[in-house]
């Protein structure tokens, strides 16, 4: 069963899987809510799209098969 907090309580000490130790998490509802320091970590650069290669035609993959 999960912990509920009271209405007053804004961060409590809860262990995160993430982290993989006691770090402070935020309170919302009475529930355990994030984690702070993964929430708060920068979100990693998006890399830009490639380019698509070019689709190879079923006679360039497979060749001349004679069946």
């Amino acid at each position: 069963m999960s912990q509920h907090y009271t209405r007053s309580t804004v961060e409590v000490s809860a262990y995160c899987n993430k982290c993989s130790k006691m770090t402070p998490h935020t309170v919302s509802d009475r529930r355990l809510g994030y984690c702070i320091p993964c929430y708060d970590k920068p979100l990693p650069e998006a890399k830009p799209p490639e380019e698509p290669s070019a689709q190879l035609t079923l006679e360039e993959v497979y060749g001349s098969i004679k069946i």
